[in-house]
């Protein structure tokens, strides 16, 4: 990778992740009641929570799930991107027109709208989450897609290589794909970091379903109530959440100079 700040966010995502598979305690069983709202200690590196919970268990399981939702959310809405770019390419004109109309009037409707219209027909649940996100930002990446794709497909050395006969495989594969695969990734990080935010934001609104799910936005809701008798339980999933989000839009910038 020509960024560091590439091998900076993959560094952060995969210790991210490892909440998965390890945490020092387990980060939902209340098993510190005696010491509760207790700052950091050696056995607790960022202290217990209000319902003793050790918190540095809770914060990198929720790091993880935050990581994991928006990764699953990023991916929905870059396949759906894509093939609504390719039906509306390859289409009639009347699929062309009414795939442009629809993204037109989709991308005004935020995703809470999405978010609460699908939970009037699914239960909450962080897939639930996942589904508003991706849905929502979706139209954001149809159009960004359209751009990249329109001007790599009017190019110069495009029309040369139909001219010479390229087959629309060959055309995709070795004319179009290398010059488009870095402006694809960079719209994929900021994506990515789009639908960590939405999610967050939703799960901190409580639509996550469950209100003992550790998710970073969750932890916010679910520590508001100590913000005065221990301010660190709402500091620390926010300077999380905004490393997170700060070294995804670095590596975007330092890419583009």
């Amino acid at each position: 990778m020509k960024n560091g700040f590439d091998l900076a966010v993959l560094g952060v995502l995969f210790v991210a992740v490892i909440g998965w598979v390890y945490t020092p305690y387990d980060p939902v069983e209340q098993a510190f009641m005696d010491i509760r709202l207790t700052g950091a200690s050696w056995n607790h590196w960022l202290g217990v929570d209000g319902l003793g919970r050790d918190v540095a268990s809770r914060l990198w399981r929720a790091a993880a799930n935050t990581v994991g939702m928006g990764a699953a959310a990023t991916t929905g809405c870059l396949l759906s991107a894509v093939i609504l770019l390719a039906l509306e390419q390859g289409g009639p004109a009347w699929v062309r027109r009414s795939i442009r109309g629809v993204v037109a009037a989709w991308i005004g409707i935020p995703v809470l709208f999405v978010g609460l219209l699908l939970l009037v027909f699914l239960r909450p649940s962080p897939a639930t989450l996942v589904l508003a996100a991706a849905l929502g930002s979706v139209p954001l990446a149809f159009r960004q897609c359209r751009v990249l794709w329109l001007e790599q497909r009017q190019a110069l050395y495009v029309t040369a290589s139909v001219v010479l006969g390229a087959s629309r495989g060959h055309l995709l594969r070795q004319t179009l794909w290398p010059n488009l695969k870095i402006d694809f990734l960079a719209l994929a990080k900021l994506v990515f970091a789009l639908c960590i935010l939405e999610l967050s934001g939703l799960a901190f609104l409580g639509l996550v379903g469950d209100p003992d799910f550790p998710e970073l936005g969750a932890l916010l809701r679910q520590n508001q109530t100590y913000v005065f008798r221990q301010a660190s339980l709402v500091v620390w999933p926010g300077l999380t959440l905004f490393v997170i989000l700060s070294l995804i839009q670095l590596s975007n910038i330092r890419r583009d100079r």
